[in-house]
């Protein structure tokens, strides 16, 4: 089953990128990352009421819960698609989640207390050259740097969340924990909105002329049911059952079918594209290899840190 459900997250979210690209014919990206959310939540509401599920959510979880939803969901939701508006193209960005497993190293070092070997290290350094390479592309395409380190911020807050599910929130189940992060995260989109002045000032608007109305409210569905309804429970599953380092080598695959969809729609791909996440997804396999038979992370136990739970376990 959790290969089965590895599989299905990379399909989906593989062509998440194309998806969020059509939906911007007639969406801003906070209206995108609120429908999203939102739809995703009523999507698992129905399944958690269904289920007969009960749950009992503490003062302590619901701050954690906000603060997931607040940094893990609302804030890259909206980074996703406003910096592909902004520079015009999908795939380049999909490349940027392969990241995520060499960020999840390092947050598991502060979170959970443990730290790299020494063949993880290498990973993770290795990682950040081919993605200084990737960035230098970017420049070369005319891509500004604030839109780099913003697509650059996203895997490292996806990681964040992630470990801190498995940190702080391993005792609730997954259906709950994740319908309640879409459900936070779309509510804290809403004052802003509500606001259209705020959404011109800071660029976040919709389209002045919008198109393609069908196919954008599609893709919304697509992206609101499947992609973070389905998809981000799956997500959190695989988080609190095989770990956050397990569930983020979903980015062996995102990346490559995200510039698959960069081809269908005839995006500029560059020798130095191919070359760093390549070179990328070599070191997520070098983290990776033999994994299953040795401990990845080394535990440091301390007082603060020793009953924290094992990220692979």
């Amino acid at each position: 089953m959790p290969y089965i459900s590895f599989l299905y997250i990379c399909l989906i979210w593989g062509a998440s990128f194309i998806l969020m690209d059509r939906a911007a014919h007639a969406f801003g990206p906070v209206s995108i990352a609120l429908l999203r959310m939102l739809g995703g939540a009523a999507v698992l509401g129905v399944y958690w009421w269904l289920s007969g599920m009960r749950v009992r959510v503490s003062r302590a979880d619901w701050l954690h819960i906000f603060l997931v939803a607040l940094l893990a969901n609302a804030l890259p939701f909206v980074i996703q698609p406003y910096t592909m508006i902004q520079a015009d193209e999908h795939a380049y960005f999909g490349m940027m989640v392969a990241l995520l497993p060499l960020a999840t190293i390092l947050v598991s070092i502060p979170m959970l207390g443990l730290w790299p070997t020494r063949r993880q290290l290498a990973g993770v350094l290795g990682g950040m050259v081919c993605m200084f390479f990737a960035v230098q592309d970017g420049s070369a395409r005319g891509i500004s740097p604030w839109l780099l380190t913003l697509a650059l911020s996203v895997p490292l807050v996806y990681a964040l969340g992630n470990t801190y599910v498995k940190w702080k929130l391993g005792h609730l189940p997954a259906l709950p924990v994740t319908t309640l992060f879409l459900a936070v995260g779309g509510l804290l989109l809403l004052p802003l909105q509500c606001s259209p002045a705020t959404l011109a000032a800071l660029e976040l608007g919709g389209p002045a002329e919008p198109y393609d109305w069908p196919l954008a409210i599609t893709s919304i569905v697509i992206l609101s049911v499947f992609g973070t309804g389905i998809g981000i429970l799956l997500f959190v599953q695989l988080i609190k059952n095989q770990g956050p380092l397990f569930a983020g080598m979903v980015t062996y695959v995102i990346p490559v079918l995200a510039l698959f969809w960069g081809q269908f729609d005839k995006e500029r791909l560059t020798a130095t594209q191919l070359l760093a996440i390549g070179g990328v997804l070599a070191m997520v396999a070098l983290v990776q290899w033999g994994a299953a038979g040795t401990q990845p992370l080394v535990q440091r136990s301390s007082p603060a840190t020793a009953q924290l739970p094992n990220p692979e376990s």
